[in-house]
C-alpha cells in the first residue's frame, strides 16, 4: 500500500501527502510518515516537489487531521467507549469495563468546566 501512495506523490503532490497525513492525524491507520519522509525523498533529490510544498501540506494536514479527530472524540467518544470499550481493553491489564455511570460522568464534566472556568477568572 505504501508504494501505491508514494506513486501518486509526483502525480497529486501536495494534495496526497495533506490527505494521508490529516488522516493518519485524525487516527486513521495509514503510512503519514512514510509520505512524509518518501516525498522529502523526491524533493531532494529530483526537484519533482517543492520542500515547502511538503513542509506545509503535511503541517496543514497535521493541523486538519488533529482537529477532525478532536471532534469525533468530543461528539462520538463516550458513545464508542461505552458500546465498543470492552473490545479495545481486550488483553488490557485496564479494562473498561467498569465505566462510570453517566451521573459521574456529569459530575465529572461540570467539575472540569468550573475549573476551567475559574482558572480562567484567576489567570486573567
Amino acid at each position: 500500500m505504501s508504494d501505491a501512495l508514494i506513486s501518486l506523490i509526483p502525480t497529486y503532490g501536495p494534495w496526497i501527502i495533506f490527505g494521508i497525513v490529516a488522516l493518519e492525524s485524525a487516527d486513521v491507520p495509514l503510512p503519514g510518515e512514510t509520505i512524509l519522509v518518501a516525498a522529502a525523498l523526491l524533493a531532494a533529490t529530483t526537484g519533482q516537489i517543492s520542500i515547502v510544498v511538503v513542509v506545509l501540506a503535511s503541517a496543514g494536514g497535521a493541523i486538519v487531521g488533529d482537529g477532525i479527530g478532536y471532534m469525533v472524540g468530543r461528539r462520538f467518544g463516550l458513545l464508542l467507549i461505552r458500546r465498543y470499550g470492552r473490545m479495545a481493553a481486550h488483553g488490557a491489564k485496564r479494562s473498561f469495563a467498569n465505566l462510570p455511570s453517566s451521573v459521574e460522568w456529569r459530575k465529572a464534566d461540570w467539575s472540569f468546566d468550573h475549573c476551567n472556568a475559574h482558572c480562567v477568572d484567576v489567570c486573567q
